[in-house]
């Protein structure tokens, strides 16, 4: 059984979202992906570091043909974003005339999904969409900002586990957990 708080360096966080309540949402999405890409081989882009517990889990109910990727940026200090964007592991793989999803943990102000949906779209998709954990809309920058594989609302809380971290750490956490 989960801990009901548990402590991350100078911050106490607690039980927000259980793992079983993550997983049924997981598989939801991830049939809404088989749906639409079964027959396409897409090419899923993760978006690491936070991503890839996600990632994991969607792929394990994917039975179709695919190409996974990697790709990393930052823009979070502690528990704030900087509001600068840094690649730090750029997309290799040709994706022209393929079918690209990016898998995202959140998408919060939009800025860094944006700027990497630019930079894909320049290299010529078939289509390209976005596959996020959580998307909280109302704190989202970006006009227009369409997340169409949505796993689950996420209410407005800083949260670690489940691949989201505080300062890199929490992310192993099969719950996902609130700053008290």
């Amino acid at each position: 059984m989960a801990a009901k708080r548990i402590n991350i360096k100078d911050k106490t966080f607690e039980i927000f979202v259980e793992e079983a309540t993550i997983q049924k949402a997981v598989e939801g999405v991830a049939k809404k992906l088989s749906d639409d890409y079964a027959d396409k081989n897409p090419v899923f882009v993760v978006v690491l570091n936070g991503a890839f517990v996600f990632a994991a889990d969607v792929f394990k109910h994917l039975d179709f043909p695919c190409q996974i990727s990697f790709t990393k940026f930052s823009s979070y200090i502690g528990t704030t974003s900087s509001g600068t964007i840094t690649e730090q592991l750029p997309v290799t793989e040709d994706i022209t005339g393929r079918h690209v999803v990016v898998i995202e943990d959140i998408v919060e102000t939009g800025y860094s999904m944006e700027y990497l949906l630019k930079r894909l779209k320049d290299r010529n998709p078939a289509s390209l969409e976005v596959c996020a954990l959580a998307f909280r809309k109302s704190k989202c920058k970006v006009k227009d900002m369409d997340i169409k594989y949505i796993a689950m609302d996420l209410p407005e809380a800083f949260v670690v586990g489940y691949g989201f971290d505080y300062d890199q750490v929490g992310r192993q956490m099969r719950d996902i957990y609130a700053l008290v």
